[in-house]
């Protein structure tokens, strides 16, 4: 039972700690790699982060929280480019990712600091685990030899 207890802190702790990835688990999504449920997949779920964060943005530009100049829509479209790249397991896509994501927090951080700024630093967080564990999953993968023709195009 304190096995299991410390399981789930170190696995909450996690996606804080995003440079932190388990072993067994980087294992588990290597050897399902086509059978995960996006849900499931890291790359998956570094898409869906992309997609709820372009969610987020095209809400926030609609009630005006955010500027309605281009720089907003090229952000919305750049994520969603990343997100399609990221789920078909282009490692660039989640090394650009990683950066455009960085960037976006420092830039909220540089504006002024605010009530916002911890959990501007959590949700930067959160999706550089998403991410860096979707690159390490294709470094594995890559790592491992090519995979055999029927699983390319199944």
């Amino acid at each position: 039972m304190a096995e299991q207890r410390e399981t789930r802190k170190k696995s909450a702790w996690g996606w804080i700690l995003w440079w932190q990835i388990d072993e067994a688990e980087l294992n588990t999504q290597v050897e399902q790699y086509r059978t995960l449920k996006p849900w499931r997949s890291m790359r998956g779920v570094s898409a869906l982060c992309l997609v709820f964060s372009m969610g987020v943005t095209v809400v926030l530009i609609g009630m005006h929280a955010l500027g309605t100049d281009n720089l907003s829509f090229v952000d919305v479209g750049l994520m969603g480019v990343l997100g399609v790249f990221i789920y078909l397991g282009h490692r660039w896509a989640m090394l650009a990712a990683m950066l455009l994501w960085t960037a976006e927090k420092l830039a909220i951080l540089a504006s002024g600091p605010g009530p916002s700024a911890v959990s501007q630093v959590v949700w930067w967080a959160i999706y550089m685990h998403a991410f860096y564990f979707a690159f390490r999953i294709e470094q594995r993968r890559r790592k491992l030899g090519p995979v055999n023709v029927a699983e390319t195009f199944s």
